[in-house]
């Protein structure tokens, strides 16, 4: 399997484009995936300056329904005509980030909704979408979920009440020696998405694990890190769960993969834009 970095937080080389968000471009067997779209068009460009052409993605998955994941969708739409967009019926709903009483729309374009709804299938339970390609749509919640959590709303009626994250899901993809879970942001808590891999996939090995863990409590700004004592936790659990290699980025902040990589050690990278990961 093949996982390339359209899209993240960080970027070393100048030829391509950075910004805050998030989009995977992954090659397993014959096909050819999209996990999210970023913020903007701009993961276009940078696929287009990696070789990548997107007009051959035979399927897309959103990770959850947050602009940082879903703001290039339409950019995507216009370079690919036939690729089905996999998300929850819950993604297209009303998301907001709030603070002292001021709230951002930062959810999906509704343009999308309007033009595009025959491109989008809404998918609410476990589902093979092509062989050894999984969404699992209920996500265990035993572990606390991330601080970085307490800003971010959706609108019900007149009323903006707290994101329970119900719109977001996982990609799990299975090879002959295991399985590789994808994240987005992991907004339900990695330890809960390892779990209900765990319990999904009973007798597999998880041999990578791609994608953002949200720990940076104030993501959109790259801002401030869950402390020590609550990362080793995750660190911990992520080696007692025998997970082979983790790549992470984008919500997870260099500061927390330093975390992180105090338990982890080599068993822990971090993607920027550009990366190529062979798994």
């Amino acid at each position: 399997m093949k996982v390339v970095v359209l899209m993240e937080n960080i970027c070393d080389r100048e030829e391509l484009e950075v910004e805050h968000g998030l989009s995977l471009y992954i090659e397993s067997e014959d096909k050819k995936i999209l996990l999210d779209t970023g913020s903007s068009g701009k993961f276009v460009k940078n696929a287009e300056r990696l070789g990548i052409n997107l007009s051959k993605v035979d399927m897309a998955i959103l990770s959850h329904g947050h602009y940082d994941h879903v703001g290039g969708l339409l950019d995507f739409f216009n370079v690919n005509d036939k690729a089905k967009i996999y998300l929850k019926t819950d993604a297209c709903k009303d998301y907001y980030a709030g603070k002292l009483g001021l709230y951002k729309y930062i959810g999906i374009d509704k343009t999308v909704l309007d033009k595009y709804m025959d491109r989008l299938v809404l998918v609410d339970k476990l589902q093979e979408i092509h062989k050894n390609m999984f969404i699992i749509t209920d996500l265990i919640k035993e572990y606390p979920m991330p601080e970085g959590n307490k800003s971010l709303y959706k609108k019900e009626g007149n009323k903006y009440v707290k994101d329970d994250f119900n719109h977001e899901l996982m990609l799990v993809i299975r090879e002959v020696d295991g399985i590789v879970t994808f994240t987005g942001c992991s907004h339900n808590g990695i330890m809960n998405m390892i779990k209900t891999a765990k319990y999904t996939f009973k007798d597999e090995h998880i041999k990578a694990i791609v994608g953002g863990f949200h720990l940076m409590t104030v993501p959109s700004r790259g801002l401030f890190c869950m402390k020590q004592e609550k990362v080793d936790v995750i660190s911990n659990f992520i080696a007692s769960e025998n997970i082979g290699k983790v790549y992470t980025g984008h919500c997870t902040g260099k500061e927390g993969y330093d975390r992180l990589k105090k338990i982890l050690g080599h068993k822990v990278e971090y993607i920027t834009v550009g990366s190529e990961i062979n798994i």
